[in-house]
């Protein structure tokens, strides 16, 4: 009785005998690959061979070597042996699938631009595929958080059964650093770092990646007068980072000094003119113009004291004065008179003094003086002091301030003030004297006996 076999080639299986059969079946042939697995998705092309039959087999079908070098989802290859006795086959075979094809790549960023075109905080990418054949196996995703650049990247890929990569990236421009800011006054101060009108200030940014989107206003400072002010502004850059606020600190000062009391003095020195001015007052000038007609006037003193005497006269000429006292700030206030000439010197010798005496004033050291080692400061006394203040400035800044009983203090090479070590470096110091009356608590302060300018030389 013949045999009934049942063969699945594309499945594989060994053919299998009928109940009761007792007709040997010949071996099932096995395919090899290359490369192997046969049953694997492959990117190259596949080659099947087949083994040759035993003895007393034959090839009924097939058994040739293929290669599959086309893309395919299943070519079936197969092979069919034949019991040469019994006339009885066996088939078997495989399915081979072909992708050469990297699958496509997406990029998808978790969220938009935090500004225009500029991200500027970490930001995820993630990245998607697709296949048409074996289909996406895996894909990858990253990040990015710098550095600041125009030009940034994340990169990922995606991977198919086969083994396909295809890679991708997504373009970033990335900027995390606020623009730095400066601010320009629109002119230099008035006098000693001080603006005695208004001042104008703009804030100028800069910003090495995305550039600077904006800035604030201009700030005009007009008031109110302060030792101590400040005027603020900030930068945005094209990612939206903003600076911190940035102070322009200035000083200003409107209020001119007050001067009162010139009074004139024709003594046989000549004339000696006297005034007297707020604390505040720093320096003071005096112009002179005699009477004539078109005459223009001349600037015979300029200095810190509170008197002058002038020297330089003709007798019989009638003279106009102008006193001008600055503070620090450069505003001034000006007192005019006029005074004539026409005393001889022996006249002008026994001629009552006007109202009003000399004022006390420094004695040393003198104006500008060069010095190496520590000076001491004189100056002269006023009646009913019961002590001085003496303050010293270098740079504008403080550096110490005392209470000598006497009319003079000798300076130190190093001394504590305010809670810092100040030294007599080289450089350019101004001082100040006070008479004070009372007990130092009382705070009774007279006027500014004076102020001078030395230099500590190296």
């Amino acid at each position: 009785m013949r045999r009934v076999v049942l063969l699945l080639a594309l499945a594989g299986l060994t053919a299998l005998a009928l109940p009761g059969s007792t007709a040997a079946l010949p071996p099932t042939p096995q395919p090899s690959c290359s490369p192997s697995p046969c049953s694997a998705w492959h990117n190259t092309n596949v080659t099947v061979s087949w083994p040759a039959p035993p003895a007393g087999v034959s090839v009924a079908g097939g058994c040739g070597q293929v290669t599959v070098s086309q893309d395919t989802s299943g070519t079936p290859v197969g092979c069919t042996w034949r019991e040469n006795a019994t006339g009885e086959t066996v088939s078997s075979g495989v399915v081979v699938r072909r992708d050469t094809t990297p699958p496509s790549v997406s990029s998808s960023p978790e969220r938009g631009p935090d500004k225009g075109e500029w991200y500027n905080r970490p930001v995820s990418v993630s990245f998607t595929g697709g296949d048409a054949l074996s289909g996406v196996a895996s894909c990858t995703s990253g990040s990015y958080s710098g550095p600041d650049t125009g030009a940034g990247s994340v990169g990922g890929s995606c991977t198919d059964y086969a083994g396909n990569t295809r890679s991708s990236s997504f373009a970033i421009k990335y900027d995390a650093t606020a623009p730095s800011v400066e601010a320009r006054p629109d002119r230099k101060p008035n006098a000693q770092g001080w603006y005695n009108r208004r001042v104008s200030v703009a804030f100028v940014g800069s910003d090495a990646t995305s550039g600077v989107e904006s800035c604030a206003p201009a700030v005009t400072y007009s008031g109110p007068d302060a030792d101590k002010t400040a005027v603020s502004g900030t930068c945005v850059d094209k990612a939206a980072n903003a600076s911190a606020p940035i102070a322009y600190e200035l000083r200003y000062d409107t209020r001119p000094p007050a001067l009162a009391q010139v009074k004139a003095e024709i003594t046989s020195r000549g004339i000696v003119l006297r005034w007297k001015a707020s604390a505040d007052s720093r320096t003071f000038g005096v112009e002179r113009r005699p009477g004539l007609k078109g005459a223009k006037p001349t600037t015979v003193y300029t200095g810190t004291a509170l008197t002058f005497t002038d020297r330089r006269l003709q007798k019989g000429v009638k003279y106009r004065y102008t006193v001008t006292a600055y503070d620090e700030a450069g505003n001034a206030a000006a007192r005019g008179l006029a005074v004539k000439s026409d005393l001889t010197t022996k006249a002008a010798a026994r001629r009552p003094a006007t109202r009003g005496a000399a004022r006390p004033a420094l004695i040393g050291p003198k104006v500008n003086a060069r010095v190496k080692a520590p000076p001491v400061l004189r100056w002269s006394s006023v009646r009913n002091a019961t002590y001085y203040n003496v303050q010293l400035f270098r740079s504008g800044k403080k550096i110490l301030t005392t209470w000598p009983a006497s009319t003079s203090f000798k300076l130190r090479q190093s001394w504590r003030y305010d809670g810092r070590r100040q030294r007599l470096a080289p450089g350019r110091y101004r001082w100040y004297v006070w008479p004070g009356f009372g007990k130092r608590s009382a705070n009774r302060y007279g006027k500014l006996i004076g102020s001078r300018v030395f230099v500590v030389a190296r």
